[in-house]
């Protein structure tokens, strides 16, 4: 694991930066729950299923297109700021009229979040007092798509670190790869210089030695500190883990 002495530091404080940021994510608790909710869209108000989702609207939404095309082949497009719509669509498993499938994120002060509405006309949209079983099923669907979200959201902070993970152990191993080189030079000018009568030559490559000894002593130093955090990106990826494992228990009870 070999870095270039030059850009150790600068590589070293962009870790730094992506460890505290994913433990931030880490640390960042979400109270799950799936609750029914009026929802301002637009011009009108309506029933939708509402749950709480990764800190990252965009990511969000963007699984809830991936989520729709693959679980119903539903193409869902972007209908203004954080909201997506797929018009006209048949979901059998919900109603037996089609209707407007949209998704609307928003934050709030303690989380953030998607509703979720089946629309079948104008001001007409699925809740739990007229479409009592329609509104159970979609429960079931949003519910589905919880699941779906949090699984992706946090394999991709597994995927992140584990990136690091691979980057900085390449780097170790590249510097440590380089210091048996440089020792192995060293070894062999030793030989030559205790060979050699010319006191010029002798002076060179003595010079040459303790150059580098200088840069075996600046490689060596900075392994530790990339060896710490490829341990503390571990600790966060068996963390990050642990957490998706309870969520996803936590969802399927909902």
């Amino acid at each position: 694991m070999k870095l270039k002495a030059l850009g150790a530091m600068k590589k070293f404080c962009s870790i730094l930066i992506i460890s505290g940021l994913m433990s931030c994510a880490v640390q960042g608790q979400i109270h799950l729950f799936l609750e029914e909710q009026e929802v301002d869209l637009k011009d009108a108000t309506s029933a939708a299923w509402v749950f709480p989702v990764v800190r990252d609207l965009d990511e969000a939404l963007n699984d809830l297109k991936d989520y729709c095309k693959e679980r119903s082949n539903i193409k869902m497009k972007k209908a203004g700021d954080n909201m997506l719509i797929a018009e006209k669509v048949s979901l059998p498993s919900i109603a037996t009229k089609r209707g407007d499938l949209i998704g609307y994120g928003f934050i709030t002060e303690n989380y953030y979040a998607i509703a979720l509405v089946f629309q079948m006309g104008y001001d007409i949209a699925v809740n739990s007092q007229e479409w009592e079983v329609e509104m159970k099923s979609f429960r079931n669907y949003a519910r589905e798509f919880m699941s779906y979200h949090y699984d992706h959201a946090y394999a991709r902070k597994v995927e992140a670190l584990e990136k690091e993970i691979k980057s900085l152990e390449k780097e170790i191993n590249q510097h440590e790869n380089k210091i048996a080189g440089m020792t192995k030079k060293i070894e062999n000018l030793n030989k030559k210089s205790g060979k050699e009568t010319d006191e010029t030559k002798i002076a060179l490559y003595q010079n040459e030695i303790t150059t580098l000894e200088a840069d075996i002593q600046v490689l060596t130093e900075a392994i530790p500190g990339m060896q710490s955090q490829v341990d503390n990106h571990q600790n966060q990826v068996d963390q990050l883990r642990s957490e998706v494992h309870a969520y996803l228990g936590t969802i399927g009870t909902l």
